[in-house]
C-alpha cells in the first residue's frame, strides 16, 4: 500500500527540492573551490557538511508523517505488548463502577487485553527458549506482565465483581508464564551484544541528513569531473556509499588500506553498508 496521493507529492516535490539545492549550493564553490593538493576527503566533506540547510518545501509535511506514525505505532504497541498492565487498569476500572452491569464492559475489554497479555509473554518464552539468554526487554515485559496479572487477581478476589468467562484463565496464564520467563531469563546468561554494521552517525540529523547526503554525491561528481580523484565507476559508487562524517579516513591510504575501506566496506574498524 502506497503513500496518500498528497504526502506522495508532497515527497516527490521535498526530493526534487533536495537535488536541486545540492547542485545550486555545492556547485557555487566546488566548481572553483582550490581544493589541497593531494585531494583531501576529509576536508571536502566536511565543507560540504558544515554547510546552511534551510527548510525545504515539504520537510514539515514529512515530519508529520513521521510523528503520526509513531503515535499509532505506540497506539497499536502498548496494548499488545503490555496487554497485561492495560488490563489491570481495565479491571480497576470495573472495580470502580457500580453494579456488575456497569462493569461487564471493563470485564469485556479486560478479558481481550489479556489475550493480547498472553499472546505477549508467550512470545518473549519462545524468544528466550531459542536464545537461551538474558535480555532486559524480556525481562521487563514478563516481570510487568506476572505483577499486573497478580494484582488483577488480586484485586478481583477482593472485590464483589464476579469475573466470569476466559478473564479468570487467562490472568492465571499470565501470571504463570510471565513469571516463568522472567526466571528463566534473570537466571540466564547477558545476551551478546549484536554486531552493528553502522558506525556511528556523524553530520547532521533528521531531514537535513538527506540532503547532506546528496550534496556530498554531487561534490564527487564535482571533483571527478575536475580530475582531483582518479576513480573508476566501482571505486566511485563506494565512495558515496561511505557513511556521512567518514571519507576523512581515505585520507593519506595505501592501496591495500584504501582497498579495505571501500572493498571490505570496513569505516572506523567497523563495516558499513550503504544505508550508514
Amino acid at each position: 500500500m502506497g503513500l496518500p496521493k498528497p504526502v506522495e507529492n508532497w515527497a516527490r516535490k521535498t526530493d526534487a527540492a533536495e537535488g536541486e539545492w545540492a547542485r545550486d549550493a555545492v556547485d557555487s564553490w566546488a566548481r572553483t573551490m582550490e581544493f589541497p593538493r593531494p585531494f583531501s576527503w576529509g576536508e571536502a566533506e566536511a565543507a560540504v557538511l558544515a554547510r546552511d540547510y534551510p527548510p525545504l518545501p515539504g520537510s514539515f509535511v514529512m515530519r508529520l508523517v513521521g510523528v503520526v506514525a509513531w503515535v499509532l505505532i505506540a497506539v497499536l504497541g502498548v496494548p499488545t505488548l503490555g496487554g497485561a498492565v492495560v488490563g489491570f487498569a481495565a479491571i480497576a476500572a470495573a472495580v470502580a463502577q457500580e453494579g456488575q452491569a456497569a462493569a461487564d464492559s471493563w470485564l469485556s475489554s479486560a478479558t481481550s487485553l489479556y489475550v493480547l497479555g498472553v499472546i505477549s509473554v508467550g512470545s518473549y518464552l519462545s524468544i528466550w527458549w531459542q536464545t537461551r539468554r538474558r535480555s532486559p526487554v524480556v525481562l521487563a515485559i514478563s516481570g510487568a506482565s506476572a505483577l499486573a496479572a497478580a494484582a488483577s487477581w488480586v484485586v478481583l478476589a477482593l472485590s464483589p465483581i464476579a469475573a466470569e468467562g476466559w478473564l479468570p484463565l487467562l490472568i492465571i496464564a499470565t501470571a504463570v508464564i510471565g513469571t516463568v520467563t522472567f526466571l528463566l531469563g534473570a537466571f540466564s546468561k547477558p545476551e551478546g551484544r549484536p554486531k552493528n554494521r553502522k558506525p556511528p552517525r556523524r553530520g547532521p540529523r533528521g531531514d537535513k541528513r538527506s540532503r547532506a547526503a546528496k550534496a556530498r554525491q554531487r561534490l564527487l561528481e564535482v571533483v571527478v569531473h575536475r580530475g582531483l580523484v582518479d576513480l573508476d565507476e566501482a571505486d566511485r559508487i563506494r565512495v558515496a556509499e561511505m557513511p556521512l562524517g567518514y571519507w576523512n579516513e581515505l585520507d593519506g591510504l595505501g592501496e591495500r588500506e584504501w582497498r579495505r575501506v571501500l572493498e571490505r566496506r570496513h569505516v572506523g574498524w567497523r563495516e558499513f553498508d550503504a544505508k550508514g
